[in-house]
């Protein structure tokens, strides 16, 4: 517990003196939340089948973090898991408290089991659609992840829509995933995949002994005719990108990872992990029920996965039938698979001249199999390796100015450079690649291990936190060093075609 004795001066003197100050708006007062969140194992059946799932205050997903715009967060975890944990705020920039950003080794040490660890931290200038998740081995996909929403008082939207509704998606196994990453199972196929935490599954091909009942039950979303509703949609994957759609019903995006954005009408909408959408859905089909349909992109995915199923939830019109069967009418939209939503279509929705590049890094990703034979990610030729006694945040306030190779440490130590980051993706696997403590600019992706820099988009790009790098092609980024921290920057996937893509990290402080 030495770490956080170190920071405890840190902390107290960060955040009454360097931490931002909210701006206040149409006179809304930031308020304080408290937030108490006991991660432990529970025995669930999400989809009909029992297993032992990683819970937050025993649920799954976990309980939505509601608050406002410029509010404080005091979430305070207590760890029952019987292994140690950290918890991370997907989409929370950490603006002046980087210890609280949830990465083990990087910016703090792990929360050891029985033990109670309280984040501390604003949200000056963040709003919409985020989630928390254990970022400590593979916790998250065992079920320790829930929706964290940062309400706008200022939402350009807010007068267009009657309701909100969460939609959690995410791929769903039936084997802990520990054991998964231990055994390096090849090919990485979900059981199933679910929708807010349910969906059905057939038991017949559950293994013998297990306990499985069929018809768990769906998700049901309630509609009132001609009421128009904001979808909050997450994809809380280990691996897996879906394409996201209600039968006959269009949808019209307005938000990208926190980003507002230009109304962009579509019909089925791609999402890759830890991608978050707003959608607006008007209630005007006749009275009845509908399907919510989750498909896995299975392009992106080895062929075994061919067989999985469509996760289905319901809508359900007031005054329709509740038990009758909603009939199946697919959109027959063809979309390229493995790619985010294009980039040039979605923009944001007040422009904006980005600056120019001041400084320019290329990443090539690569796997290979290391000296135990196991498969490994490597950026620019070197394999993330965490220092388990010696955070990174810990050695920069101890005055440590050299890193090992392994570390894959970036140093930025004048603050406002401008960075474009060039991705060169050899794997033939599409990367959702995450940064943390910053949004970026997308200025543009494509095929070959070439980026075409008289092609990338400088006007008005999308601005987010998580986009996809496609199979054997490239993404460029650009984004300004104006936070200082430890910054992971990683590919979100877990653990696909058995490579361990949490190697796959660098720093920016």
């Amino acid at each position: 517990m030495t770490f956080y004795g170190i920071f405890f001066f840190y902390i107290i003197f960060w955040t009454a003196v360097v931490s931002p100050t909210p701006i206040l708006k149409r006179g809304y007062k930031p308020k304080t939340n408290t937030i108490d969140l006991t991660i432990e194992k529970v025995t669930l059946a999400p989809d009909g089948f029992t297993r032992q799932l990683s819970t937050v205050n025993g649920q799954y997903p976990g309980p939505t973090i509601e608050v406002n715009k410029g509010d404080r967060i005091l979430m305070k975890i207590r760890n029952k898991l019987g292994e140690p944990t950290a918890i991370h705020a997907h989409g929370m920039l950490q603006r002046g408290t980087p210890w609280y950003d949830g990465v083990p080794w990087m910016a703090q040490c792990v929360i050891p089991d029985d033990y109670e660890f309280t984040y501390n931290f604003t949200v000056p200038e963040e709003a919409g659609t985020h989630w928390y998740h254990a970022h400590e081995t593979l916790q998250y996909v065992d079920g320790a992840f829930g929706a964290l929403i940062v309400h706008d008082p200022d939402d350009p939207y807010k007068s267009e829509y009657d309701e909100e509704i969460i939609v959690m998606l995410n791929d769903y196994h039936h084997t802990n995933a520990q054991p998964l990453l231990k055994e390096f199972l090849t090919p990485e196929i979900p059981d199933n995949g679910l929708i807010n935490g349910k969906n059905n599954f057939d038991c017949s091909k559950a293994p013998s002994g297990s306990k499985c009942v069929d018809n768990a039950g769906l998700a049901k979303f309630e509609f009132v005719k001609n009421k128009k509703y904001r979808l909050r949609i997450i994809n809380t994957s280990a691996f897996s990108a879906f394409f996201f759609s209600i039968d006959k019903h269009e949808m019209e995006v307005i938000e990208a990872d926190g980003s507002y954005t230009k109304r962009n009408k579509i019909n089925r909408l791609p999402i890759n992990v830890a991608q978050r959408y707003s959608v607006i859905v008007t209630a005007n089909q006749p009275v009845d029920n509908y399907i919510m349909r989750s498909e896995f992109q299975k392009k992106c995915m080895p062929d075994a996965a061919a067989n999985l199923p469509i996760i289905k939830a319901i809508v359900h019109y007031e005054g329709a039938p509740n038990d009758a069967e909603p009939k199946d009418n697919p959109w027959s939209d063809s979309l390229a698979e493995c790619v985010d939503l294009d980039h040039k279509t979605l923009q944001p929705l007040k422009e904006e001249k980005i600056p120019e590049a001041t400084k320019k890094f290329e990443f090539e990703i690569e796997f290979h199999k290391n000296k135990t034979g196991i498969v490994k990610a490597f950026l620019n030729g070197s394999s993330y390796i965490p220092d388990i006694n010696f955070p990174t945040l810990d050695k920069i306030f101890k005055g440590k100015s050299s890193y090992e190779r392994s570390a894959n440490a970036y140093v930025f130590d004048k603050d406002g450079e401008v960075v474009d980051l060039y991705f060169i993706n050899y794997d033939e696997g599409d990367h959702p690649f995450h940064i943390h403590g910053y949004q970026f600019w997308v200025l543009g992706t494509g095929d070959g291990d070439k980026v075409n820099k008289d092609e990338l988009n400088t006007n008005n790009p999308i601005k987010r936190d998580t986009a996809t790098i496609p199979g054997s092609g490239w993404m460029a980024i650009r984004f300004v060093s104006d936070n200082p921290g430890v910054w992971g920057i990683h590919c979100h996937m877990i653990c696909y075609r058995s490579f361990r893509f949490c190697s796959l990290y660098c720093f920016f402080f």
